[in-house]
């Protein structure tokens, strides 16, 4: 790209592989802005040299083992082909979501993911983490009141998230965990689990007057 070795600009792959990271992980360092990042006119992320080897000399946070990497990947992956192959729209409950309902959840979507892979990365500060996943089902449920979704549905969409992030452990587990016996599939389904299980009673309390 450029001759200016601060300022060649790598490909998310290219960034990935300097940092020795998954490119789940480093999209989802971009989408908090603990990485800057530019968009090319196709829609590509490009980062720049100088600020991916600065974040590889900062070591803020314990990095991500292989297992919490791939489910993230697979979770993406999976959360993609709903949106874009159609099967959302069909699902009743779908409709009652606005554009503006739709887009908030799908943020939202991305920071349970983001703590999800901090949940899987470091164990060591489950409250923060817990009162991080209440607050994240706040949001939920108060943007289920202020989009008029109903109560009922607003449960649907976020079981509906929850049995993908179970069914990418299990599949991992089943396509992988003969090979790499040592990544702790089962351990992973019950921190995820722990997590989740403090957002929805929060996003059931944030919604009440919604029916």
């Amino acid at each position: 790209m450029t001759s200016q070795a601060g300022d060649e600009w790598l490909s998310l792959r290219e960034a990935a592989e300097l940092l020795g990271m998954h490119p789940a992980t480093v999209r989802l360092w971009a989408d908090r802005n603990e990485i800057p990042s530019r968009r090319t006119s196709g829609g590509h992320r490009r980062f720049r040299r100088a600020d991916i080897e600065a974040r590889l000399h900062q070591q803020i946070e314990p990095r991500p083992s292989l297992a919490a990497q791939m489910l993230i990947q697979n979770l993406l992956g999976r959360v993609r082909l709903e949106l874009t192959d159609g099967k959302l729209d069909s699902l009743p409950w779908y409709q009652h979501f606005d554009a503006n309902a739709r887009a908030a959840y799908s943020r939202l979507g991305r920071r349970v993911l983001d703590l999800l892979l901090r949940a899987l990365t470091d164990d060591t500060h489950n409250d923060n983490l817990r009162r991080e996943a209440v607050e994240l089902g706040r949001e939920y449920g108060s943007i289920a009141a202020q989009s008029h979704v109903p109560l009922a549905d607003a449960v649907r969409a976020f079981l509906y998230f929850r049995t993908m992030m179970d069914e990418a452990v299990l599949q991992l587990a089943e396509v992988r965990g003969t090979r790499e016996q040592d990544i702790p599939w089962i351990e992973s389904l019950y921190q995820i689990q722990t997590i989740t299980n403090e957002i929805l009673p929060a996003l059931i309390e944030a919604a009440p007057g919604v029916q």
